[in-house]
């Protein structure tokens, strides 16, 4: 794989508001996006902005990284159409929102590694909305990004959030996906449920 590379082979799968989203970002920051979608009509406004749609094991096939837009629900049954994920970074953009974790698992992260083990398993673009994700900012200012994960994955991560714009904080290894995974219920807690609303992320402050 060339992780060198400043573009990145990457597959989207789930074109929902994240996928939708994050793939319009990645693309727009100049990568090579591939979704990949069940039902290709569902994702025909992508298509008609030159994004290319396509079933998701073949997305999957041509890349170097793979993002998971899916509901927590969906996981299992996702993971398992796509093939092989050896040694491919697969990104955990998903939430358990209104919802428990899978049994066995501290957090939805360490549940798709179980899915994958033959992945780099990396949490990231989950602790926004979904909005913000095409452009990484919030009023032109760069919004923090927490990633945590597998060693090998984390940097490649790190520079795809940080080309659609994005302040990131790379928190460390698999341990550290819990920490990822509580500043996205703070989001969410704020957002939904204090009355902030969504038009809102977190920054960082530096002197």
């Amino acid at each position: 794989m060339q992780r060198d590379q400043t573009t990145i082979r990457i597959a989207v799968i789930g074109v929902g508001n994240v996928g939708g989203r994050l793939a319009r970002g990645l693309t727009r920051a100049g990568h090579r996006v591939a979704v990949g979608a069940r039902q290709p009509a569902n994702a025909a406004d992508l298509a008609s902005e030159g994004v290319e749609v396509t079933d998701p094991a073949s997305a999957v096939a041509g890349s170097d990284v793979v993002v998971l837009a899916v509901p927590v629900p969906a996981l299992a049954d996702a993971v398992g159409s796509l093939g092989s994920l050896r040694g491919k970074i697969l990104i955990d953009a998903s939430n358990a929102v209104g919802i428990a974790i899978p049994a066995g698992h501290d957090t939805v992260g360490a549940y798709v590694a179980g899915l994958a083990p033959e992945a780099f398993v990396v949490k990231a673009f989950n602790t926004i909305g979904a909005e913000h994700l095409e452009h990484g900012t919030v009023g032109g200012t760069p919004a923090f990004l927490p990633i945590a994960g597998a060693d090998e994955g984390r940097p490649a991560v790190a520079a795809l959030a940080r080309s659609i714009g994005f302040e990131v904080a790379d928190l460390g290894g698999p341990e550290c996906i819990g920490m990822v995974e509580d500043a996205a219920r703070l989001w969410i807690h704020l957002a939904l449920r204090r009355g902030w609303g969504r038009d809102f992320g977190f920054g960082v402050l530096r002197q």
